[in-house]
């Protein structure tokens, strides 16, 4: 299994985070899962054409998808594009040298565009007002699994909350953080980051019981003082990454330099 991870995508499309993301191309990456994009609802260009993706289930969280290509994949039944019925800015989908394309190939156009008929674009082929109203009459009703509709209906057509799923996506159980968890690994990190610089000044660390949490405590409301804590903070964690994530920080850091 080959899976598409968040930092590898944050360094080709040298991004600072996944919302960020406008445009990503893997072209022949081997990938079987990309359930990274359930966190990208603003791509909108989305190549993975020669890779083993058995779904497209994946993509129905990226709510400002354009153009999807995943040609020579390995998506073996047509009802996958189902998935792809609740993404209102698709207009251009390349699905061809899948298994799920049929012999009959004008069957597999009219079905296809029966169930999207929102598309402009077929297989690299225009589509016309004519080959619309033709596949309403033509084309094959698809439906999703039972099991799956029922999900989608509980989630809106959302996220799903299934233990299945989040057990298969550890990245998207971590986004699961509450606030107040986030703040206290803020505060955490503020804390390790005060007892570094004690300890290079000849200092007693800080007590650990008598730190007040920081959403409780009166913090100076500078900009200045913000960001020098923010600083300290940073420059501790940064000795506890490795050569991969140090790589994404350089990328994040260069985009907001240039964005200056």
């Amino acid at each position: 299994m080959v899976k598409l991870t968040a930092k590898l995508v944050l360094a080709r499309a040298r991004a600072a985070d996944l919302e960020s993301v406008k445009k990503l191309n893997c072209w022949g990456s081997e990938l079987t899962d990309v359930s990274v994009f359930r966190q990208m609802p603003n791509i909108e260009v989305i190549s993975l054409s020669v890779n083993n993706i058995t779904t497209l289930q994946d993509f129905r969280f990226c709510q400002n998808l354009q153009e999807l290509y995943v040609r020579k994949n390995c998506i073996a039944e047509l009802s996958e594009i189902c998935y792809l019925k609740s993404l209102p800015k698709l207009r251009v989908l390349w699905l061809a040298d899948n298994p799920c394309e049929t012999a009959d190939k004008d069957k597999y156009k009219m079905t296809v565009l029966k169930t999207l008929p929102n598309l402009q674009k077929l297989d690299n082929t225009i589509v016309t007002p004519e080959d619309v109203n033709r596949a309403i009459e033509a084309g094959e009703d698809l439906k999703l699994p039972e099991k799956e509709k029922e999900v989608l209906l509980e989630n809106g057509g959302g996220r799903s909350s299934s233990p299945a799923d989040q057990d298969s996506d550890p990245q998207q159980s971590a986004i699961a953080v509450t606030l107040e968890e986030t703040k206290a690994i803020i505060t955490g990190s503020l804390w390790f980051a005060g007892c570094k610089i004690r300890e290079q000044l000849g200092l007693k660390p800080l007590p650990a019981e008598k730190y007040t949490p920081i959403q409780t405590r009166a913090v100076p409301s500078t900009s200045k003082h913000r960001n020098a804590n923010i600083l300290s903070a940073v420059l501790a964690l940064v000795k506890e990454l490795d050569h991969e994530s140090l790589e994404t920080v350089q990328h994040a850091v260069k985009n907001r330099l240039d964005s200056f």
